[in-house]
């Protein structure tokens, strides 16, 4: 995969988490395939929208991790946006775009020098 790390994104879609095979089907039949998936997460919204995994705020979330071209993220979101639409109005789906300043696929063969320094790091902010 030849990604130009000026031109790629970071997608990230919050669904709840009943609607996770759906949204992997979906994105399966658009042939999209470069995701990871967090699942039974808890969340909330706001007071009437939480989904806590206990008797007084019943299910739990799904996180789909997603890296895409920055040239096709508004076709994926007008896609998704139909996804959305053929959903139950009360689930929730939100999506964060932002910029990925760089994408290392395998850290096996990437063209990075091994670490000599010793391990006493500051890894504070500058």
């Amino acid at each position: 995969m030849d990604i130009h790390k000026k031109n790629i994104k970071r997608m990230v879609i919050h669904i709840n988490n009943s609607q996770k095979r759906n949204l992997q089907e979906f994105l399966d039949s658009i042939n999209f395939h470069t995701y990871t998936v967090q699942t039974k997460l808890e969340g909330s919204w706001a007071f009437d929208k939480r989904h806590l995994n206990n008797h007084i705020w019943p299910g739990s979330e799904a996180i789909f991790h997603l890296i895409i071209s920055e040239t096709k993220a508004p076709l994926l979101l007008k896609k998704l946006k139909h996804f959305r639409m053929q959903l139950p109005e009360n689930v929730i789906m939100a999506v964060l775009i932002c910029p990925l300043d760089e994408f290392i696929e395998n850290m096996h063969t990437a063209d990075i020098e091994e670490d000599s320094i010793p391990n006493d790091i500051n890894w504070d902010f500058d």
